[in-house]
């Protein structure tokens, strides 16, 4: 029979050697932002803005967005410390960057006949 003594010690060593992960008051703040973020888009878009006035903001709110997921619920902020571990959570908003770079290129080709 095990001994549940040894096993939960196995578990909490094993569980020690892993990252910190966000705390319950880092997920509000997290909500919190993307909710007046979310909200700040919707006031864009009744604003009367129209073209590049208009996406220029939403796609740069997009971005802000996509770091906040990506370094809070998919655990990047916490899961490696080089760069303060911040490192994945950049790794993936420069793929949004460099992504967004190339579609305005191409985009830009077929409009203007580059």
């Amino acid at each position: 029979m095990a001994d549940t003594t040894t096993d939960t010690q196995a578990h909490a060593g094993t569980h020690a050697d892993h990252a910190v992960h966000p705390t319950e008051k880092q997920y509000w703040i997290v909500f919190v932002a993307l909710a007046v973020f979310t909200a700040i888009e919707v006031a864009l878009s009744y604003g009367g803005l129209e073209g590049v006035q208009l996406v220029a903001p939403l796609v740069v709110l997009m971005a802000v967005k996509f770091m906040l997921v990506a370094g809070a619920f998919m655990h990047l902020y916490f899961d490696l410390k080089i760069l303060n571990g911040r490192l994945f959570t950049w790794a993936f908003g420069g793929g949004l960057v460099l992504a967004m770079g190339v579609y305005a290129v191409v985009f830009a080709a077929f409009r203007f006949q580059v």
